[in-house]
């Protein structure tokens, strides 16, 4: 892993990140089982105390959460993408058919000369520069 992205204050950062986490879900242990889930407030006091006497020791912690952060990211945008075109894009051109609506021209005229679409010519000033989308 890249130095840069393995400073003392990252590291820092990390190690009171992962602390803080470790806390939230004991918590949310405690408040379902009603008992104080030992190891998590080990694991949490851990990285509180690493983070701030030691955080050099984190780095091997930190490089393996940031791989599993990189497959993870790349996973989820498939997944996201799988679902916005599975859900949204493909209704919508199934309803687009069903409804006859095309947006592309595709009819072939054979005594067509040109299928360029002619465009209305209007006058420019200076106010089609300031805002031009």
């Amino acid at each position: 892993m890249d130095n840069k992205y393995c400073s003392r204050e990252v590291l820092k950062k990390f190690g009171m990140t992962m602390a803080v986490a470790f806390l939230v879900i004991a918590a949310v242990v405690f408040l379902r089982r009603r008992h104080a889930p030992l190891s998590l407030l080990v694991i949490s006091g851990s990285f509180f105390v690493l983070g701030i006497a030691l955080p050099a020791i984190l780095k091997p912690v930190y490089a393996a959460w940031m791989k599993l952060a990189v497959i993870l990211s790349w996973i989820n945008t498939r997944i996201i993408l799988l679902i916005l075109f599975y859900l949204i894009l493909t209704p919508i051109g199934l309803i687009m058919r069903v409804f006859g609506k095309g947006t592309l021209d595709f009819k072939i005229e054979k005594n067509r000369d040109s299928y360029w679409q002619k465009k209305e010519k209007k006058p420019f000033s200076t106010l089609d520069c300031q805002r031009q989308f």
